[in-house]
C-alpha cells in the first residue's frame, strides 16, 4: 500500500515540476521580448562609404577592379541621448567619407564624428534630431560570469536582430589592437551570437541597460564561433564624457610597462606567495609620473586604492577612469619582499598631450585641417606624380585646409580652404598626427614657414607667428 502511494505521488509531482520549468522559461522569454521591444528603437544601423582610391591605395595598377560592396561598411550604433548622440565602434567609421544612420523607423540621417578613442575602439557620433528613443547606460563594475545578457544589432545587413547568452569571461584580452602597449583590452566575453554588423550595438542586462558595446568576435572563419567581445560600458561612458567635456579623451598615465605575476616569477624571486597574484613592473619610463614618485623596475603592484590587482588590463582600465593630476595609492611588494604603499600623481601620456597642444594651437591660428582624401586629391590634381615630385613616399600624405576663421592669423596671411600643406619649417608633412605634433613643438613667438600646394599656382609659402600656448 505504501509502495502504491509512493508511485502515485511521483506520478503527480513530475508534471508539476515540468510545468514549473516551462513557466520559468516562458517568464524568461517574456523578459527577453520586453527588453528587445524596449531597446530596439534605440539601436541604429550605420552605413559607411570609402573613396575607391583609398581602397586601392598601395595596390598595383594591374590589380582587378575592387567590387563596389568592398567600399561600403555596415555596423550598428547605440543611441544614448534623446538629442542624437550615438555610441559605436571606431573601426565602424574609421576612414569613412560618409556616415549614414538608419533608425528603426526607417528615417535616415547623416552623422558626424564628435570624437573617438581608437585605443578602446569607441566612437561618439551625432545626428541632428530631437526626442529620439535612447537606451540607459548601466554599469559594468558588478558583472559576474554566468549573468544573462542580450545583444541587439544589425548583423550581416539583415536588419534588427536579438540574440542571448551569458557572460562567459571578464577582463578578456584578445590582441585585436595590433600590439599597441597603450590599448586597453579588458573585454566582456559572451556566447551571445555576434557577427559582422553587430559592432557598435549594445550588450544588455535583463533590465535593458547597456553593459557593453559589442566590438569583435574571436574567430578563425570571420563569423561567429562562440566568442563575442564587448567594450565594458564604464570605459565607453568615460570616453564619451571626456569627448563631450574636453573634446578629446583625457586619461591618467603612470608611465610603466608591466606583466602579470606568474608561478615562474614567484619561484625565481623566492616570493612567499601560495598563489601568484599582482602585476610586475618590468620598465619605468624615465621622468614619468611613476619614476618621479619612486616606483622601480621589479616592484610588484598588489593593489591600487585598495582594489586588488591581478592583470595589466585592470591597471589600464583604472587609469582610464582617472584624470591627470589625480593621486593614486599603490600597495607594492618591493624587491626586498617588503610591502609598502606609494602615492603617485598621475600625468598625461606625452603623445596625447602633444596632439592636444597641437590641435589647440591650430584653433589659435584659425585653421582646421584633415588628411587629404584621395577623391579630393584627384579633384585638385594632386596626383601621384605631383606627390613624388614633392618628395612624398607612397605611405605618406599631406594635410588639407578644411576651414579658415576669417578673423584669424591664417586668414590674414592668405591661407585658403583646400590649400594642401606639404611642409613646415623644412619638415615634410607625412600624416595628420605628425603635422599636429610638429605644430605643438614650434617655439612661441617665432614665425614658422608653411609650404602649400595649390591646384592653380603650385607651390606657395606663408610665414605664421606661433601664438602663446594655452591649456588644451
Amino acid at each position: 500500500m505504501v509502495a502504491i502511494a509512493l508511485i502515485v505521488l511521483l506520478v503527480c509531482t513530475a508534471p508539476t515540476k515540468a510545468q514549473d520549468s516551462v513557466q520559468s522559461l516562458r517568464e524568461l522569454s517574456n523578459i527577453f521580448r520586453t527588453t528587445y521591444e524596449q531597446v530596439k528603437p534605440a539601436v541604429a544601423q550605420i552605413s559607411t562609404t570609402r573613396p575607391w582610391r583609398s581602397a586601392r591605395n598601395g595596390l598595383p595598377q594591374s590589380h582587378p577592379e575592387i567590387p563596389e560592396e568592398a567600399l561600403r561598411g555596415l555596423g550598428s550604433g547605440t543611441i544614448v541621448s534623446d538629442d542624437g548622440y550615438i555610441l559605436s565602434n571606431y573601426h565602424v567609421i574609421e576612414g569613412a567619407d560618409s556616415i549614414l544612420v538608419t533608425l528603426a523607423d526607417r528615417r535616415t540621417f547623416a552623422a558626424e564624428v564628435v570624437g573617438f578613442d581608437s585605443l578602446i575602439d569607441i566612437a561618439l557620433l551625432k545626428i541632428e534630431s530631437q526626442r529620439l528613443p535612447h537606451v540607459p547606460l548601466g554599469s559594468s563594475s558588478q558583472l559576474q560570469i554566468g549573468d544573462w545578457v542580450l545583444a541587439i544589432g544589425h548583423p550581416l545587413g539583415m536588419g534588427s536582430t536579438l540574440t542571448h547568452g551569458i557572460i562567459s569571461a571578464l577582463d578578456r584580452r584578445a590582441d585585436i589592437f595590433g600590439g599597441s602597449g597603450y590599448a586597453i583590452e579588458s573585454f566582456i566575453q559572451t556566447n551571445a551570437v555576434i557577427n559582422p554588423g553587430n559592432s557598435g550595438g549594445p550588450l544588455l542586462n535583463l533590465d535593458g541597460e547597456v553593459i557593453g558595446i559589442n566590438t569583435a568576435i574571436s574567430t578563425r572563419t570571420g563569423y561567429y564561433m562562440g566568442y563575442g567581445l564587448a567594450v565594458p560600458v564604464n570605459l565607453a561612458r568615460e570616453a564619451m564624457n571626456d569627448i563631450l567635456v574636453h573634446g578629446r579623451v583625457v586619461r591618467g598615465y603612470l608611465g610603466i610597462q608591466m606583466r602579470g605575476v606568474t608561478q615562474e616569477i614567484v619561484r625565481n624571486r623566492g616570493l612567499q606567495m601560495d598563489i601568484p597574484h599582482g602585476v610586475l613592473v618590468t620598465n619605468v619610463s624615465s621622468g614619468g609620473p611613476a619614476d618621479r614618485s619612486g616606483l622601480r623596475d621589479g616592484d610588484i603592484i598588489l593593489a591600487i586604492d585598495g582594489q586588488e590587482i591581478n592583470s595589466p588590463n585592470q591597471i589600464q582600465s583604472l587609469m582610464y577612469g582617472r584624470d591627470p593630476g589625480e593621486s593614486v595609492q599603490l600597495a607594492l611588494l618591493g624587491q626586498d619582499s617588503r610591502e609598502t604603499v606609494l602615492a603617485i600623481v598621475l600625468g598625461e601620456r606625452e603623445e596625447d598631450l602633444l596632439l592636444a597642444l597641437g590641435r589647440n594651437r591650430l584653433l589659435q591660428l584659425g585653421l582646421s585641417v584633415n588628411t587629404l582624401p584621395p577623391d579630393m586629391a584627384e579633384e585638385l590634381g594632386f596626383t601621384r606624380a605631383v606627390a613624388e615630385e614633392l618628395g612624398f613616399d607612397i605611405s605618406e600624405g599631406p594635410v588639407v585646409v578644411t576651414e579658415v576663421d576669417p578673423l584669424s592669423p591664417a586668414a590674414d596671411k592668405g591661407i585658403k580652404v583646400r590649400d594642401v600643406i606639404t611642409e613646415i619649417d623644412q619638415e615634410r608633412v607625412t600624416s595628420l598626427p605628425q603635422f599636429v605634433r610638429s605644430i605643438s613643438s614650434l617655439e612661441e613667438g617665432r614665425s614658422a614657414l608653411f609650404w602649400f600646394w595649390r591646384s592653380q599656382s603650385g607651390v606657395d609659402v606663408r610665414a605664421l607667428r606661433m601664438p602663446q600656448q594655452s591649456t588644451p
